[in-house]
């Protein structure tokens, strides 16, 4: 009996034993388990710092970069020229080289694109790199710059009263599909309709109503007050230098102008009656300029890129329309400008064999310097329809192109305007299309900062 006691005494000291074996050997990987939780989450910890750090330190990269940009744009601003002209004009240069800035150091490149090839306007990509002091860290970016063209504007006045002081109004006939600016006040009668920006040099506007419910304008971008001013060019000179190269086209007189195509080859020729005489047919000109030094009487279908231009008035006779119909195809490179130092007017005689009741239609971006785009007699005789304008207007003093009922806002005389953006016109002018002066972005990219910041890569 002792011996069976003493032999369960000790088999209960040796279960004891191996249950704090067991506890012991519990209590070991717990402790294990949390200190590797801590550990983790220590080491997670310290991860998302030098996370967050690399994080922040990227985010000042780029800033010293974006201050890079913003400092060759205006730069360039300034300087003007290397953005004018025709060529590519050589190969990359440098703006800036390692430019100390806070905590860091910036080199910015500047690359005439291989588009300027036969153009007017000028096209240059920037690239800069920014990278911070010690770090290893950087961030490059590369911006297309264009010179601002006029031809961005859907509308565009310096004055918004007629040349016998009459105020002109937006009326619930008017709908603007692009940019539209004045220097002066707007004038409003009704509900005319802006898709896009909208911008007047003037603190109010004018309601002919006195606003609403009965003057409602619908501004889907808004509308800016107290724009800055922006100034037209004097008058043709450049283009009648395009006009007068060797790769151009000049006449003296009146040019009766027919734009053309061959039904054979499929190109674009002008058909050309001087002061009355014989018609005379022409190749586009090769630089895209066609200059009078006089009067243009013009019409007809455009296929190519042209502008013309002269140093008296330009009679737009009957439609001007492209090839290739940009409305309809999008990838249409027919291109107009008409440009005159006097007013560009549409034909429309009530009285005589030119009347034409039917929608005009225009596809050009048009500038009148001095003063208006206007319609011949636009007072006179009954509604012609609408004047359907796809491109852009701009012009010194806004002019009538008809006269409307100020209780009804229906058209009594002359035409209604339907005028819609050409949206290629915002980076893709006619050729030697007047510009602003301004410097604009027209789009960015940014690049892995081992790319060769000496090429552009649009």
């Amino acid at each position: 009996m002792k011996c069976t006691s003493l032999a369960t005494s000790d088999v209960r000291r040796s279960g004891l034993t191996d249950n704090r074996g067991n506890a012991l050997v519990v209590t070991l990987l717990v402790t294990l388990a949390l200190s590797g939780l801590v550990m983790g989450a220590l080491l997670a910890t310290q991860t998302e710092t030098r996370l967050s750090s690399n994080s922040s330190l990227q985010q000042q990269a780029f800033y010293l970069t974006e201050r890079g940009m913003e400092e060759s744009i205006a730069f360039l601003s300034q300087l003007g020229q290397p953005i004018q002209g025709s060529g590519a004009g050589g190969g990359p240069v440098v703006l800036f080289s390692d430019v100390a800035v806070g905590d860091g150091r910036y080199t910015a490149w500047a690359d005439p694109m291989d588009s300027n090839s036969g153009r007017a306007t000028r096209f240059i990509a920037v690239t800069v790199r920014g990278t911070l002091n010690g770090t290893g860290i950087s961030r490059s970016m590369q911006v297309r710059l264009g010179q601002q063209n006029f031809s961005r504007y859907a509308y565009f006045t310096d004055i918004e009263t007629s040349a016998s002081g009459g105020t002109i109004w937006f009326t619930s006939n008017d709908e603007f599909f692009g940019p539209v600016h004045t220097n002066d006040q707007m004038h409003i009668a009704g509900d005319p309709i802006f898709h896009e920006e909208a911008s007047s040099g003037d603190s109010s506007v004018d309601y002919y109503n006195g606003g609403p419910p009965s003057d409602n304008p619908t501004f889907e971008q808004g509308l800016t007050l107290n724009a800055g001013n922006i100034a037209l060019p004097p008058n043709t000179d450049l283009l009648r230098a395009k006009g007068q190269a060797a790769d151009g086209l000049a006449f003296v007189g009146t040019a009766a102008i027919e734009m053309k195509v061959d039904p054979g080859t499929g190109l674009g020729y002008l058909a050309v009656k001087l002061n009355g005489g014989a018609t005379v047919n022409y190749p586009l000109p090769a630089n895209g300029v066609c200059y009078v030094t006089g009067k243009v009487e013009m019409k007809g279908r455009l296929k190519g890129q042209l502008t013309i231009a002269c140093d008296g008035d330009i009679e737009i006779m009957d439609n001007c329309i492209y090839d290739t119909d940009p409305r309809v195809d999008p990838t249409s490179t027919d291109l107009l400008g008409i440009v005159a130092d006097g007013d560009v007017y549409m034909d429309g005689n009530p009285y005589g064999a030119n009347v034409d009741t039917a929608d005009e239609t225009v596809m050009a971006a048009i500038m009148a310097l001095d003063e208006s785009f206007t319609v011949e007699n636009y007072s006179s005789g009954s509604p012609r329809g609408n004047l359907v304008i796809y491109g852009g207007l701009i012009q010194y003093r806004r002019g009538p192109v008809g006269t409307f009922n100020g209780s009804t806002g229906q058209i009594v005389t002359g035409y209604g305007k339907d005028y819609s953006y050409d949206p290629r016109l915002m980076d893709n002018p006619p050729p030697a299309f007047p510009t602003t002066g301004d410097v604009e972005k027209l789009s960015w990219q940014e690049l892995d900062p081992s790319d060769d910041i000496t090429a552009n890569y649009w």
